[in-house]
């Protein structure tokens, strides 16, 4: 990261990459994507694996990785990456979003809130070591936007910086099919614009009025010892198998969490119910 991104993250929560991806990725992800369907938790071998090439690029962006590795305290001295994939979401136009009158604003950073819960049942925060002055970070989403969302202020919009909050969202603000609050900023992309988010972060999906389509591919990662994900949900280090360009770092972020970070979670949560 450079000084302005490092500023604007640890800020505002999230980070806005412009030709994150070339015009021919663009065009090829978003005819797959518009073929298959929107799909939750997708492109896992059970279900078929990768829909194509490019989808598999998208797992390690030499314009995206550099900045995941600062936001997940720095890349290894291996040369690997410091992060998994923990899930990847299709969003194809309107299925997710109240057939495109606006979706709710969700999520907040849930260790600052809920201390004294397990750091395992909570993978939504976002916080910077001040003894290194590196970052911390859960759950942290990649937004492919496929489609111009600057045309109409439709696609993401979030609260600057509510990752940091100590109070959750107002209730009257959060169904944003029933209006946008003056608080609430849009993000506006062109085709090929990444937008990199913390889930701790509250964000949502805008109302969409224009006629062409809303197409966005969410890359989500973690720390390499943690998951969001259930167990099911894991990917594996051979989904790559087939795929030109499985290299040691796809693999690596492939990897499910550690067996015993799996077990200790399961735990806790069976404690907790």
């Amino acid at each position: 990261m450079n000084e302005e991104q490092r500023y604007a993250f640890d800020t505002w929560g999230y980070l806005v990459v412009e030709d994150a991806i070339t015009p021919q990725q663009v065009a090829e992800l978003r005819d797959v994507a518009n073929e298959k369907g929107a799909d939750l938790n997708s492109q896992h071998k059970k279900d078929g694996g990768f829909w194509s090439q490019a989808f598999v690029d998208l797992l390690d962006m030499p314009t995206i990785s550099p900045l995941l590795d600062e936001i997940y305290g720095g890349a290894p001295p291996s040369g690997l990456p410091a992060f998994r994939i923990d899930h990847i979401n299709v969003h194809t136009h309107g299925v997710f979003n109240k057939d495109l009158a606006g979706g709710t604003i969700h999520n907040f950073n849930q260790r600052r809130l809920n201390p004294d819960k397990p750091d395992e049942l909570q993978p939504l925060y976002s916080e910077r070591d001040t003894a290194t002055g590196s970052f911390r970070n859960g759950l942290v989403a990649v937004a492919y936007e496929l489609e111009d969302t600057v045309c109409n202020d439709g696609g993401f919009c979030c609260l600057p910086g509510s990752h940091k909050a100590n109070y959750r969202i107002p209730a009257e603000w959060v169904d944003l099919s029933k209006g946008v609050h003056p608080m609430i900023r849009r993000i506006p992309a062109r085709p090929g614009t990444a937008i990199i988010f913390t889930e701790a972060l509250s964000h949502g999906t805008l109302p969409w009025i224009v006629p062409n389509r809303r197409t966005t591919l969410f890359y989500k990662y973690t720390a390499l010892h943690e998951a969001y994900a259930g167990e099911a949900n894991y990917f594996d280090r051979s989904d790559v198998d087939q795929w030109p360009g499985a290299d040691a770092r796809k693999r690596t972020i492939l990897s499910p969490p550690p067996k015993a970070w799996v077990e200790r979670k399961r735990s806790l949560a069976e404690q907790a119910a």
